[in-house]
């Protein structure tokens, strides 16, 4: 499955969890300290960026976690749901990747998991900048 298509069906989860539990889109926003608009992108599976051009939600292991708390879920359903990989920390115990952390692998794939994310046409736009900032530091 496509990584569009799983943030899809990851918000309509999410959404039936909201409303199972009795909770308007704002409450649950304002228990889980997010903007209404940041609880909205995550149940519809895609933001608004500037220029009109869709992007797939990429929220903070913090702000999944707070959701998780809201909706009295483990922070590791919601991390499964959206494919986050977990790592174990010395006690044991599970601790979710942050966005900042590195990838297990130690080859760089978090900027490739990032750009695989991108549709075709922001692929060509992220292109461009790297062969101009590549220029830019040739001279």
């Amino acid at each position: 499955m496509d990584e569009s298509r799983q943030w899809v069906e990851f918000g309509r989860w999410l959404a039936e969890q909201r409303e199972q539990r009795g909770l308007r889109r704002r409450d649950a926003a304002r228990r889980a300290k997010v903007t209404e608009a940041q609880w909205r992108d995550l149940e519809t599976g895609r933001k608004e960026a500037v220029g009109g051009i869709r992007l797939l939600p990429n929220p903070s292991s913090e702000l999944l976690e707070r959701v998780a708390g809201v909706l009295e879920l483990p922070v590791e359903d919601l991390l499964s749901r959206v494919g986050r990989p977990q790592r174990p920390v010395l006690n044991g115990t599970i601790r979710p990747m942050g966005n900042g952390d590195a990838h297990p692998s130690g080859n760089g794939a978090t900027i490739q998991d990032k750009l695989r994310r991108l549709s075709p046409r922001e692929r060509v736009v992220v292109e461009g900048l790297v062969d101009l900032l590549l220029e830019q530091s040739e001279r």
